[in-house]
């Protein structure tokens, strides 16, 4: 989920844009001073920050010099009276994205905010997008199904990119300006389901103090995306399937049915079909869900993309721990590939960016990658980076059938160096 931080000093404008930022899937923050602004910002990620242009400790062009002085890439998106387009003109060319004249309509402002959004998924930023054969044909089927409002089923191990995927087809469908709210189905419980999904009206319960959207009005017109589906017990999964039958929800407490319109994408890593055979899942849900099947491959079956990922996270964390890294050693290069990643994409994300903390100068090896590049890890665990280098050696030696100068090229080294290694642990 986005979350914006409001910069306004009118305390009811700011809290009256936030709540309908909310109903469009999005998370917000308020501050009424730059001071609280720049504090925000030092203390969490934001991406936007919608500003007024004047606050009572100065304009809000100096917080966007501050932010530049210190790396900050959050867009930042300006709100002003017509009087001071000039100001905004200036904003923009300290690296604003754009400006809104005030009184700000909704929808124009929804307008903005996708675009800018829309701009900073396709620069790079924060995906990449997997060249392999299986990668090429998971995201050929995405832009098959995309465009239609069918439900998608989502299957792949746990940290394979499900939400990644989910949001593509969100992004490439006739509803990327509409609201994509994921919810992770192992956090709704049996009791707050129907509160969770439909809302609730003041007062229904104890806790009820005011009125709350559901899941399907948050997403209304856009795509709700149901994490791990299989988490959900039998009797939430009833109150979805009603839901789905009729198109149609009461919020808990009121008398009024209202209809949506949302597109359904779910995902799971495990086997859905064994768990209707023990009775866990029900099979008309299934098929509700299941009109149509996305598999994402595990990262050990997509090696081509092992390298270009690693160096796509390398340059993110890079800039975002300001530590410029030049890239990974040789051998460093070969383990990551050589390496199974059993926790896929978010094993690999966290492995690098652990890299990045701990190299020293500008470049990743094998000892800050850490990896054991054996199949009983618990055996060597107490392991020296030394003897998980030899291991190194001694594997890509026996892959070559023990032709030294293929051995260099697969681990790329020159024939000296290997030389010089496989002497050092006396190999030869």
């Amino acid at each position: 989920m986005k979350t914006i931080l409001i910069l306004e000093d009118d305390v009811i404008f700011s809290r009256s844009i936030g709540n309908w930022l909310k109903k469009k899937g999005m998370a917000t923050e308020h501050a009424t001073t730059l001071s609280a602004a720049r504090k925000a910002l030092s203390a969490r990620e934001f991406d936007l920050v919608l500003a007024d242009l004047r606050l009572p400790d100065g304009n809000s062009t100096s917080l966007l010099e501050w932010m530049n002085e210190r790396f900050y890439a959050t867009p930042f998106l300006i709100m002003t009276n017509y009087g001071q387009v000039e100001n905004a003109v200036e904003a923009m060319q300290l690296g604003a994205a754009n400006y809104l004249c005030k009184p700000v309509q909704p929808d124009k402002l929804l307008e903005a905010i996708g675009k800018i959004f829309s701009r900073s998924r396709n620069d790079g930023s924060e995906f990449y997008r997997g060249e392999s054969a299986k990668a090429r044909e998971m995201y050929r089927l995405v832009g098959l199904v995309a465009r239609s409002d069918i439900s998608v089923l989502i299957w792949g191990a746990s940290g394979t990119g499900k939400e990644h995927i989910a949001r593509e087809l969100h992004e490439q469908s006739h509803r990327r300006n509409k609201p994509f709210v994921p919810v992770d189905c192992g956090t709704i419980t049996g009791d707050l389901a129907k509160s969770e999904f439909f809302g609730h009206r003041k007062g229904t319960f104890t806790g009820a103090y005011g009125d709350r959207c559901g899941l399907f009005q948050t997403a209304d017109r856009g795509t709700l995306f149901l994490d791990e589906i299989g988490n959900l017990s039998p009797e939430t999964q009833m109150l979805l399937l009603r839901a789905l039958q009729e198109r149609r929800y009461k919020p808990v407490g009121s008398t009024r049915e209202y209809a949506f319109d949302v597109r359904l994408v779910a995902a799971t890593n495990e086997n859905l079909e064994r768990a209707i055979s023990e009775g866990r899942f029900r099979e008309d849900l299934f098929h509700r869900l299941n009109e149509f099947t996305i598999n994402v491959p595990p990262l050990s079956e997509c090696g081509e993309d092992i390298l270009p990922l690693a160096e796509f996270f390398m340059k993110h964390f890079s800039e975002k721990h300001r530590k410029p890294i030049r890239g990974f050693n040789s051998l460093a290069a070969v383990s990551l590939q050589k390496y199974p990643w059993p926790g896929n994409i978010r094993e690999l994300k966290n492995c690098i960016q652990r890299a990045v903390l701990l190299s020293a100068d500008g470049w990743i090896s094998l000892e800050e990658l850490n990896l054991d590049l054996t199949v009983g890890r618990e055996e060597t665990a107490s392991l020296s980076e030394e003897e998980k280098e030899k291991r190194l050696l001694l594997k890509t030696l026996e892959e070559a059938e023990g032709n030294r100068a293929r051995t260099a090229r697969m681990l790329g080294i020159s024939r000296t160096s290997l030389y010089e290694k496989l002497k050092k642990y006396r190999i030869i």
